[in-house]
């Protein structure tokens, strides 16, 4: 598992709603994560992806640039972990490929995704 300098393990947010993002980026912190984002578009996860490689993710299935299957893919190329954060059921049409990821219906507190992260970094998905 690759972490940053300070030791953290790095989380790669993609959440386009600033309070959720900011909360969630937050409480990533507080649990000792190093946080990766949170970006609003998946353009520019993919450009931060170019030279970076997270321990873990969470993904919005939808951005501002619509949906996160890029990302996805190049998260699993990667082998790298991942849920998604959706409120929209239909979103799962529209990355059916990924029904074998852990997907988490929004709302839910910040600390649900925190404790789901620790569990997927040790495998527990």
């Amino acid at each position: 598992m690759t972490t940053q300098a300070n030791g953290k393990p790095l989380v790669l947010v993609l959440e386009d709603e600033a309070l959720i993002a900011l909360n969630l980026q937050d409480e990533l912190q507080d649990a000792g994560y190093g946080v990766a984002g949170p970006f609003v578009t998946c353009a520019a996860a993919l450009e931060w992806l170019g030279t970076n490689s997270p321990n873990t993710a969470i993904l919005d299935a939808t951005l501002k640039d619509g949906p996160c299957r890029e990302v996805a893919l190049e998260l699993s190329r990667r082998e790298v972990p991942f849920l998604i954060y959706s409120g929209h059921h239909e979103d799962r049409q529209l990355l059916s490929e990924f029904d074998h990821v852990v997907w988490i219906e929004k709302p839910v507190p910040s600390a649900v995704l925190v404790q789901a992260c620790q569990q997927l970094l040790v495998g527990c998905y």
